[in-house]
This record gives C-alpha cells, sequence and structure tokens, in this order.
C-alpha cells in the first residue's frame, strides 16, 4: 500500500497497480525526482526529455509534430500526464514555445488520445507576482506576474484551467521556489553554487527579496500524491513550505556551507526575477494539505546542506524550475 502522506490530515490513497504515468521534463531538475519517486513506489511510469536519451524518449512538446505525440500518447494509454517541462530561460519567443505552445500541443493530444486521464500541469509562483509583504499567496491570490516567464507561465496554466473548466481531469501545481540537490543555473541556488566553485567572488543582483524556498523532494512527493489520489482535486494548487525567507540569508548560508569564505557582490549580475519588481512571495499551502494530506517535510538549512553536497548531481535546465 502506498500512502499518499505520512503527515498532515491523515488522508490516504492506494496504489492499486493499474497507474500508468507520463512524465513530460522527465530530463530536468524537477522530472527527474518526479521519476525517482515513482520508480521509489513501484508506480509505472514512462519519461519524455527534450533533450536527454536513455533511460527516458526525446520529445519536444513546443516543436514535436502533432501525429508522433498522438502516436507515443495513444501508445503509452497513460492514466496520468504530468507536464514538468518548461522554458525558464530565453527571449518572449522561446518562453512563449516552452510554456504555452508546449501546454496546449499536450491538451490537444489527450483530447484526441487520453481523454480520460488526468493532467498534472507544473506552474509557478511567477504567475501570481509579488504580494503585500508578511502575507500569504493562497490560491485565489491576484494573478499579475512580474516577467515573461511569469506571464507565459500563467498563459499555460490558464489553457489547463479552461481544459478544466470543460470538463478535463486537470489541476495545476504552482511550485513557489525550487531549491535542493540538482538545482540548475536558472536558479539562484544553481547559479550561487556555481559561482561558488569557480571565484572567491560572487556577483548577483539585488538580493532584497523574500522567497518561499520548497525542497525539490517535497514538491516531488506532492506532484505523485496529487496524481494517484482519488480525492476529488481543486483546479489549482500551491506547494511551497509557508515560510518565506531573504535571499540574501540564503544565499550567505549556502556560501557558509560551502566553507569557501566567497564575498557577494550584489547588483552585478542577474539574481532571477527582480527584486523591485517582486519583493515578496510566501506560499499559503493549506488547500494542499486539506485535499491530499501534503506538507513539506525537508528544511530549508536541510535543502541547501544538500544542494551543496551534492552539487554534482545537477541535471539539465529542461525542466521546471
Amino acid at each position: 500500500m502506498f500512502l499518499r502522506s505520512t503527515t498532515g490530515a491523515g488522508k490516504m490513497g492506494r496504489v492499486t497497480g493499474s497507474e500508468r504515468v507520463m512524465v513530460f521534463g522527465a530530463g530536468g531538475f524537477l522530472g527527474a525526482r518526479i521519476c525517482a519517486l515513482l520508480d521509489e513506489r513501484g508506480i509505472e511510469h514512462r519519461g519524455m526529455t527534450r533533450s536527454t536519451g536513455d533511460p527516458h524518449r526525446r520529445f519536444d512538446l513546443a516543436t514535436g509534430h502533432c501525429y508522433a505525440l498522438d502516436a507515443l500518447v495513444a501508445m503509452y494509454k497513460p492514466t496520468v500526464i504530468v507536464n514538468a517541462a518548461a522554458a525558464t530561460q530565453g527571449d518572449s519567443v522561446a518562453l512563449t514555445r516552452g510554456n504555452v505552445v508546449a501546454v496546449e500541443a499536450l491538451l490537444s493530444a489527450m483530447q484526441r488520445t487520453a481523454n480520460n486521464a488526468r493532467l498534472v500541469q507544473l506552474g509557478a509562483a511567477a504567475e501570481y507576482g509579488d504580494a503585500p509583504h508578511g502575507t500569504s499567496q493562497d490560491e485565489q491570490a491576484e494573478l499579475r506576474p512580474g516577467s515573461a516567464y511569469g506571464f507565459t507561465k500563467l498563459a499555460g496554466s490558464e489553457l489547463v484551467l479552461r481544459a478544466q473548466r470543460n470538463g478535463a481531469d486537470a489541476v495545476v501545481v504552482r511550485s513557489f521556489d525550487i531549491s535542493g540537490p540538482g538545482s540548475t543555473a536558472s536558479t539562484l541556488l544553481g547559479r550561487v553554487v556555481r559561482q561558488v566553485e569557480e571565484t572567491d567572488t560572487l556577483q548577483t543582483g539585488s538580493l532584497e527579496a523574500w522567497r518561499d524556498y520548497v525542497d525539490v523532494r517535497d514538491v516531488a512527493e506532492a506532484v505523485v500524491a496529487v496524481a494517484v489520489t482519488d480525492e476529488k482535486l481543486p483546479p489549482v494548487l500551491n506547494v511551497g513550505s509557508g515560510k518565506a525567507s531573504p535571499a540574501r540569508d540564503v544565499v550567505q548560508r549556502l556560501i557558509e556551507l560551502s566553507g569557501t569564505g566567497a564575498k557577494v557582490v550584489e547588483g552585478a549580475g542577474d539574481a532571477g526575477s527582480p527584486a523591485d519588481q517582486v519583493p515578496w512571495q510566501q506560499a499559503d499551502t493549506r488547500l494542499i494539505e486539506k485535499t491530499v494530506g501534503w506538507r513539506p517535510r525537508v528544511s530549508l538549512d536541510e535543502s541547501l546542506t544538500d544542494t551543496w553536497e551534492q552539487r554534482e548531481a545537477a541535471v539539465p535546465q529542461e525542466a521546471h524550475a
């Protein structure tokens, strides 16, 4: 028996052995963790990736032919499709293709070949944008993204939510800032790790922002819980730690754990979402706790420790970040 959560509301779900999960973005930061957890739980799955080969199959949702995608989905007959692929960097065209065109392609293929499957779409806190300092953003919070990434992720989520309103079994899981081993260069922590390995002076953007950091392993747990639950799902579920932390403190702690004594020069590089545009984000995660019994289990300090100690585990940047 698989317990969807060992914490929280005590809800339980059972893996029946009939689950067949298809994971897009399986070669990336979050997708790889989701596949590893499915393996651990004995849940049949197939990974799809746009940039790596074995053990996954290669397919790019944004550019692949619709007939090829139809054939892949129809052949595997998934009961659940997880879309953990996303474009996190690039110009507006690349972001639109990776976060909007790709989602539309997947929804269209599911309508033709897997209309009874559940879709778990990985959204992002960037869709919410800024909130008043000290507040928590729940699933009803105002949506006002402050970056091209946030706007395109929101557009992809809106496509999924439209399908859900029209009867599809679909849910958007909005993760806040993902930390942990394997952090890619598209994340602040991933960039810090790489700079610390190469220089004793780090060039960063403003570190004034407060962010809700949640470990990649906890996010994978949440995704799998949502994927296999037999509970009725709301259209959107937040995944975060529920506690905002100053980016400056997080970076300094990561440097402390590295033991390098590196210095930070702020305002000389890119630190992701500009602090002056999105100075505060903190997740309200009560809905996912109530729905599937999920709560984060990995502390921020443990996540940062593992980020440094397992830094060789970094994976390609294709996945949601």
